[in-house]
């Protein structure tokens, strides 16, 4: 009897200890305060967007940000289809145009280190059937920092003319591209002078086809989608977009605002053709400051910033850097496109809107970056 009184009573003791635990520890521990992420930090980012949207009148915007320790924001506006009123959808497919050089210029340095191509060696070395102008000097690392003074196909209107014309089906081969970059003169002496450039990349592309014996899109799955577990990230081979997707508008062919989501993007090639969605952009972003898939040599390599070259502005190899932010900015009709990660704060950004015209997600990245690390 004393026995069961006394297990009784030092099992009600138990319970009290436990319950005084529990209880003190609810109201001593306090959930960490967002540094970043702050009310106000979110009124003024989503106030960035109303600004933005308004002031280039674009149909939709999505914007997705992570903060270590603080979580993620997403930030839409607008609408997917001007037709239907559909919201822009964060797990859509868009087309993600020059971020697509990130995965050109990676697959490069990927084959680098596999003993496949020579950094030192000039491009002709390489492709001497395509008489590169300048060939012999233009470097592959000038092809990726976009200081080869190759001319722009895209400022030819021999590429637009029968595109438009076509009602932009028109299939485009990287060599009909490169011909077009190759009829005219170089604009500088290679290495001097900076000047974006979409055949550099296209050069890239074939480069990586020729000393593969492949097509590009199968080495970026082989190389890169499949070791990165990037399941939504592909080179479309129709002009259709999977679903589901955000449509896309322009009006810079036309005149007037347009839909564009199924034009050819056969033009863009190895420079701009993938197509992706912003959970796969997650992934891509941290690649692109990390470089897992690098060894410590080419990891350097793709963080050669270049400073002494006149007006430079891509200085590393395929990527920018604009202050401490490193990523990439994207357009192609119907689509803007950023991605970036702050190392210093380890802050992700990555935006989408569903029209180029005035590079809306531009100017959305710009006053986000003015807001989350203001360097004024």
């Amino acid at each position: 009897m004393k026995f069961m009184k006394f297990t009784s009573l030092f099992n009600l003791l138990i319970i009290c200890l436990f319950s005084f635990i529990a209880i003190s520890c609810k109201d001593g521990i306090t959930e960490p305060q967002p540094s970043v992420l702050t009310k106000e930090t979110i009124g003024k980012l989503q106030a960035a967007a109303d600004k933005v949207m308004m002031e280039n009148q674009t149909p939709g915007m999505m914007a997705y940000i992570s903060v270590e320790g603080e979580g993620e924001l997403y930030i839409t506006r607008g609408v997917s289809n001007l037709v239907t009123s559909e919201p822009m959808n964060v797990n859509a497919y868009f087309r993600i145009g020059s971020i697509t050089k990130t995965f050109t210029t990676e697959a490069v340095l990927i084959l680098v280190d596999e003993g496949k191509i020579d950094l030192n060696k000039p491009i002709s070395f390489y492709l001497p059937e395509l008489n590169i102008p300048s060939g012999d000097k233009i470097t592959i690392p000038m092809l990726a920092n976009m200081s080869s003074g190759l001319f722009d196909y895209s400022n030819d209107m021999n590429l637009w003319t029968p595109y438009v014309n076509s009602n932009e089906e028109k299939v485009f081969t990287p060599e009909e591209l490169l011909a077009l970059s190759f009829s005219h003169p170089l604009l500088f002496e290679p290495g001097t002078e900076y000047n974006y450039c979409n055949a550099n990349t296209v050069l890239l592309g074939l480069l990586i086809k020729k000393v593969t014996g492949k097509e590009v899109r199968d080495v970026f799955t082989e190389k890169i989608f499949q070791p990165l577990g990037m399941k939504n990230t592909f080179w479309p081979i129709t002009n259709y977009l999977p679903y589901p997707y955000n449509h896309g508008y322009t009006s810079l062919l036309t005149g007037s605002l347009i839909e564009s989501t199924n034009w050819n993007t056969s033009w863009g090639d190895a420079a701009g053709i993938l197509i992706s969605n912003i959970s796969d952009m997650k992934i891509w972003t941290k690649e692109l400051y990390e470089r897992k898939l690098l060894s410590d040599k080419m990891k350097s390599e793709r963080f050669a910033w270049i400073d002494d070259i006149p007006g430079i502005k891509y200085s590393g190899f395929g990527i920018e850097k604009v202050f401490d932010w490193v990523g990439k900015s994207g357009s192609i009709f119907g689509y803007n496109s950023e991605v970036w990660y702050n190392p210093v704060k380890k802050i992700t950004i990555i935006i989408n809107t569903n029209s180029n015209d005035g590079l809306p997600a531009d100017n959305v990245f710009a006053s986000f970056i003015d807001i989350l690390t203001p360097y004024k």
